[in-house]
């Protein structure tokens, strides 16, 4: 499996000029086509459309129901030139902000409603963004545009007044776990939770196995390419310095439940926390498999970092 994988990849590097970042992007980006929404402006700024009839009648009736969030839409420029869309639920009164990277072949409109029901379960704000390239936002995916797209919303919100240090939690769903990583490495936030994270690039690619084409075998690519292995969070975890909870399902079949074994391993003692591994769950069902095991643990990880951020309803159990 690893010396026929490994062949492959020196053949997919051939027919893409020996760029690493061209054969990422091309195989580690699926966004949704079309979208699943589009941004309009208004006379009070941005308003998000859907493109599905039922999602956005089911929007326009969330709107007219009383509720404690707001939601606010943003676009916000990048570094590299790209213009990517925010979405920031906002619950009044409180501190505490998940910056959510979601997993691939999804955007933020699809997630509009789970977005909205974590901030009123756990009394957070959420800031949910796309990568370039997916949803409404400008440009086309690749990994130096995910890390310019996140660092472009950190400074967003840092600019907004949030304090990072104590308050932003970074949230890395799949894939979305590299940019979360990365930030985490470059500036300091409150915690990190990585959700079915992927240990790298490569690493996605070779099953659990021992031998010569296992991960750590002579003829796997981990080996042959370890030099240009693309989301390099085996080597970022190592220099986290906040508290980080993994979020996993033991019948994951996409991420195997090994990376967030084997990042565990590798990040800090001082900063992991009792990981959150949901037997039964695969990669997309983690919060409808086991709704109460996901918040009582998302929950108790936000309360550890600082117990006076959350209302006191939610400490309460409530």
């Amino acid at each position: 499996m690893g010396c026929a994988m490994s062949t492959m990849i020196a053949c997919l590097l051939c027919n893409n000029k020996c760029s690493v970042s061209r054969v990422a992007s091309r195989f580690a980006f699926f966004p949704p086509k079309p979208p699943t929404y589009s941004i309009e402006g208004t006379l009070n700024g941005w308003r998000i459309v859907f493109a599905n009839a039922e999602q956005q009648a089911a929007a326009n009736a969330v709107a007219h129901v009383s509720r404690p969030v707001q939601v606010e839409v943003h676009y916000v420029d990048t570094s590299r030139g790209q213009r990517v869309p925010l979405l920031h639920f906002v619950y009044p009164g409180v501190q505490t902000t998940l910056l959510w990277s979601h997993g691939n072949a999804m955007d933020i409109g699809e997630m509009y409603f789970f977005f909205l029901q974590l901030a009123l379960e756990l009394k957070v704000n959420v800031a949910a963004y796309d990568y370039s390239g997916y949803g409404a936002a400008t440009g086309e995916p690749s990994e130096a545009n995910q890390y310019a797209d996140i660092m472009a919303i950190y400074n967003h919100l840092t600019g907004r007044g949030l304090d990072a240090k104590s308050h932003l939690v970074l949230y890395g769903q799949s894939i979305g776990s590299a940019p979360s990583l990365w930030l985490a490495t470059r500036r300091q936030v409150a915690g990190i939770i990585m959700h079915t994270p992927i240990l790298s690039g490569l690493r996605v690619l070779i099953p659990p196995a021992s031998g010569f084409c296992s991960i750590g075998g002579c003829c796997s690519p981990v080996c042959v390419y370890a030099a240009c292995d693309p989301f390099a969070n085996h080597k970022r975890i190592k220099r986290v310095t906040c508290p980080v909870l993994f979020v996993h399902g033991t019948h994951d079949t996409t991420i195997d439940c090994s990376h967030t074994i084997q990042l565990y391993g590798r990040c800090p003692p001082a900063w992991r926390r009792e990981p959150c591994i949901v037997r039964g769950a695969g990669h997309d069902n983690i919060v409808e498999f086991d709704p109460e095991r996901y918040f009582q643990a998302v929950g108790s990880f936000l309360r550890s970092l600082d117990p006076h951020a959350l209302p006191p309803a939610l400490e309460s159990g409530s």
